[in-house]
């Protein structure tokens, strides 16, 4: 069996997509070990995996990292903050995590290192040791394109020749001006790594370092493009199902009701960067307080009890967490920020969408669902982020009022279910293993053996 190694931001979206791929490779016989933040080592173990700890590399936790970049300096949301994020929390992280893994190689000596698209010490070190890597995504396709918009403005395909003339404009903004910074760290970082600095944007290099790319959607929710790299394929949604432990609140049998008796329910979800309730769980709750609907909402870095208000609208029910493999096949639409793997789990389930973020990649997910035809993303401020009781009100009317969106969304669910993305992906990482090992010297083989 093989000895594999998982390279993991601390990201609760990053790290909760690989837990069943982690319990796969466990039960079929693999030595898996998964070098991730403290806050999941816990979950890492109950999959069967030897939790290796962050020691040199930043520890954060995500719900954290709103308070530790204002700590450090960071400025308002805006086009300077993204500039920040990008050069603190996506170059800056490397040195440290670059050297724990270079000890964690030498001790653990994996076949392949499987990381996601946010942990660019993953491609690194497996260059550097010569391993073969899989990259798996947990945001929407974010490789440059001719036949898209730069990724992270939201924008959908381009529909004339003058609309594509004016991303490529744009491609060259956001590589040579807004990123210039970032673009230059990157570059030192892999020269300090005794590598060569790869072609291209340094945002795309982790695709093209990686042996594998796994993108876990289907082709309905992506952009078409001509010049995807020949490493890319689409596997489908890596769904949670049975990772977590599923104990009813004790309201769980008034959504019962409801579903029974045709009352529509609506999952209101903010993940778990993004926490302010003013961005979106306020305002969600407000606007749906006099609606004849069920609200479900989920507070996930805080108790209900501490975000809610003191007197709660009659038609809410709030829990910190509840699987949503269990709750979205009840659900009539879900209100999100627009976080990706809990999209694809509601597309997955046929469940329309009313999206409501911009930050990190969430004004990407808001344009392909609309894109998509499986719900709508509403206006939110450009600064704060947060959107208003009135827009999402309107949203949810839109979609409930509109059979379209519920129709689309069924039919990507049937698209979904062709597709059993943790088998796909185990497959794609036990072929790259055999081929590694196909291509090493007799003699290494047998030394490894």
């Amino acid at each position: 069996m093989s000895r594999i190694l998982f390279t993991l931001s601390p990201i609760t979206g990053h790290v909760r997509p690989a837990l069943p791929l982690v319990r796969r490779l466990v039960d079929d016989g693999h030595d898996v070990v998964v070098y991730t933040g403290s806050k999941f080592r816990d979950a890492v173990v109950a999959a069967g995996a030897k939790a290796a700890p962050i020691v040199e590399g930043r520890d954060l936790d995500d719900a954290e990292i709103d308070a530790w970049s204002a700590a450090h300096g960071a400025p308002a949301p805006g086009v300077k903050r993204l500039q920040w994020d990008v050069l603190h929390h996506f170059v800056g992280t490397v040195p440290g995590f670059l050297a724990d893994l270079d000890a964690l190689v030498d001790d653990e000596r994996p076949d392949v290192i499987v990381m996601d698209n946010g942990f660019v010490a993953g491609a690194v070190t497996a260059q550097r040791h010569g391993i073969p890597s899989v990259l798996i995504s947990v945001s929407p396709l974010a490789i440059s394109s001719k036949d898209t918009a730069p990724f992270g403005l939201g924008l959908q395909p381009p529909r004339t020749g003058w609309q594509g003339l004016r991303y490529a404009v744009l491609e060259l903004v956001v590589q040579k001006v807004l990123f210039r910074e970032s673009q230059r760290a990157a570059e030192q970082l892999v020269r300090d790594a005794g590598l060569p600095v790869p072609d291209g944007f340094f945002m795309d290099w982790i695709h093209t370092l990686a042996t594998r790319v796994l993108h876990p959607s289907v082709p309905s929710f992506e952009y078409p493009r001509s010049d995807l790299p020949e490493n890319v394929e689409l596997v489908g949604p890596l769904l949670p199902a049975g990772v977590d432990l599923f104990v009813p609140p004790a309201w769980w049998g008034d959504v019962l009701a409801a579903k029974a008796a045709g009352t529509p329910v609506v999952l209101v979800t903010q993940g778990t960067i993004a926490t302010d309730p003013e961005r979106l769980l306020w305002p969600a709750i407000e606007a749906l307080a006099d609606e004849d609907v069920l609200v479900v909402a989920t507070t996930a870095t805080a108790e209900p009890e501490d975000v809610l208000p003191e007197r709660p609208p009659a038609n809410l029910r709030a829990a910190r967490f509840v699987p949503f493999d269990r709750l979205l096949p009840l659900v009539d639409v879900m209100v999100t920020n627009g976080g990706f793997g809990g999209v694809q789990q509601a597309l997955a389930a046929g469940v329309p969408l009313v999206v409501a973020g911009r930050t990190e990649d969430k004004a990407e997910v808001g344009a392909r669902v609309v894109w998509a035809g499986v719900g709508v993303a509403l206006p939110t401020d450009r600064v704060t982020d947060v959107t208003t009781s009135e827009a999402v009100r309107a949203g949810v009317r839109e979609v409930l009022g509109q059979p379209s969106y519920a129709g689309v969304a069924r039919m990507l669910a049937e698209e979904y279910a062709r597709y059993d993305g943790v088998a796909r992906t185990v497959e794609v990482i036990e072929e790259v293993v055999g081929a590694a090992e196909s291509a090493r010297p007799d003699e290494e083989r047998a030394e490894a053996a």
